[in-house]
């Protein structure tokens, strides 16, 4: 009995999107306009890059404690950053490639500049550790910290 209400409530949920889908069609015919069509598509990558986002949030939470020597919060500190920094260069190439030749160059040069930024950002926060078993868990903290931001940034104003 439950797996026909199931069935049912999926079947409802079906034909309502059906519904959704077939007026926003509608409202682009009669307009005849495309853009609502690509504002939709849009807001649904944007809905899909946050839920990646939190999705690595949670997991670095349960897998990196910084409870342990020192040496080992410089080693979680290094592998948070690389997970951040694998996320931002996937978001970056998807989002990138969905752009056009004009936007897609400045983004490039939005990039670079960013770098730039982010390393003298990272150099500052971590420039009171220098020569010391800490330093480099300041640095890649600063490093993971501005790389979230980016990605949030990218998802904000691209996606």
């Amino acid at each position: 009995m439950e797996i026909l209400r199931e069935r049912k409530s999926n079947l409802r949920n079906r034909k309502i999107i059906g519904v959704i889908i077939t007026a926003i069609i509608a409202v682009c015919m009669i307009t005849g306009s495309m853009s609502c069509i690509s504002t939709t598509a849009s807001a649904n990558s944007k809905a899909s890059y946050l839920k990646s986002y939190q999705k690595l949030v949670k997991k670095c939470s349960r897998k990196f404690t910084y409870s342990g020597s020192q040496a080992e919060m410089n080693r979680e500190a290094c592998a948070e950053y690389k997970l951040w920094d694998n996320e931002l260069n996937r978001v970056y190439k998807k989002i990138k490639s969905s752009l056009s030749d004009k936007r897609a160059k400045q983004l490039v040069a939005s990039e670079i500049k960013w770098i730039k930024k982010r390393d003298k950002k990272a150099d500052k926060d971590a420039a009171g550790w220098v020569g010391g078993t800490g330093y480099t868990l300041m640095y890649k903290s600063s490093l993971t910290d501005q790389t979230k931001k980016r990605i949030k940034w990218l998802i904000r104003n691209y996606a």
